[in-house]
């Protein structure tokens, strides 16, 4: 894998994904092993709620992996990835804040990375790898 562009693609105002190349597409990383295998259609790509996520995620991939899909070891630990909110989970989700205010009061939820004074956060993988395990 080399990856020689990061372009956020709009697929609708809700649907966006993050090219890598000429025919790849970002499906997605392991914390552990580095990128997954940019996928070449963009109907199986990892889709992004909105925007400024894409973004973000960008800036995460740039700063946290190589150009080849590995770990950067130098910045191991050091890079926050993508942090979401109860807001944003719902928007990820296609739900209303509400509906994921019940799963978490189910424990059906992921449990969150962290509780704040303003409520719960997780990284935007959690809520991604929560999203693609409902399909």
């Amino acid at each position: 894998m080399k990856i020689t562009e990061y372009t956020v693609v709009e697929l609708s105002p809700s649907s966006y994904v993050i090219k890598l190349g000429e025919e790849k597409y970002y499906a997605g990383y392991d914390s552990d092993k580095g990128l997954r295998e940019p996928v070449d259609r963009i109907g199986m790509a990892s889709f992004i709620a909105n925007e400024q996520f894409a973004l973000e995620v960008v800036g995460f991939l740039q700063n946290f992996f190589t150009e080849s899909g590995e770990i950067r070891k130098e910045n191991a630990g050091k890079v926050i990835p993508p942090l979401v909110g109860v807001a944003e989970a719902a928007e990820m989700l296609g739900w209303k804040k509400q509906q994921v205010t019940e799963y978490i009061r189910r424990g059906t939820f992921p449990e969150p990375l962290q509780r704040l004074a303003s409520g719960p956060v997780w990284t935007y993988k959690q809520i991604e790898d929560y999203r693609d395990s409902r399909k």
